[in-house]
């Protein structure tokens, strides 16, 4: 791996939460078998409060689970839920529109995909990830060169799926789109 990064901040604050959702749980679990409110609570029910609380803090630790690993086959960007490679060839850029929460990964097909692992609450933290990232990118990903600009007239431009349509049925003697 040349390069990794994590969030920081929200794993500090989500790690601060699911302590505090597991000992709210555990508090609640051992007061609710000590009091005097006519219902009675079981061994059983105290443990399962405990593991509830236990639950609902792995779900808040899902947060700090984002990752960045970029390597010379290309990035592996693991958000809240999987994982996925990504090739150079079909990587284009990483942007962090102004007003995001995270940066976007841009694809070579215009797919956008969220990188979690570089969030703007991280700050400096996230400023250097981005310039690392940004830089090796520009490292092994491929020049993306500019389309060629096509005109109207240029027998060599390659037809689009309505102007194929509009030759077939040209072809067979009924009235294009345009014409009606």
């Amino acid at each position: 791996m040349l390069f990794t990064t994590r969030p920081r901040r929200i794993t500090i604050y989500a790690g601060v939460a699911s302590a505090i959702v597991v000992g709210v749980s555990v508090y609640v679990s051992i007061t609710l078998r000590s009091g005097d409110t006519g219902v009675i609570f079981r061994s059983s029910d105290a443990v399962a409060v405990m593991l509830l609380g236990v639950l609902f803090a792995a779900g808040l630790m899902l947060v700090g689970r984002p990752r960045l690993r970029i390597s010379a086959d290309g990035m592996r960007v693991r958000n809240i839920l999987g994982e996925k490679f990504v090739p150079w060839p079909l990587i284009r850029r990483l942007a962090f529109p102004e007003g995001s929460n995270w940066a976007q990964l841009e694809m070579a097909d215009d797919e956008q995909m969220p990188v979690m692992a570089i969030q703007a609450m991280d700050r400096q933290h996230a400023v250097e990830s981005l310039r690392t990232a940004r830089s090796l990118i520009d490292r092994f990903a491929p020049k993306v060169h500019e389309p060629r600009k096509y005109r109207v007239s240029d027998p060599v431009r390659p037809l689009g799926r309505l102007e194929q349509i509009d030759r077939i049925k040209a072809a067979q003697g009924k009235k294009p789109r345009s014409a009606k």
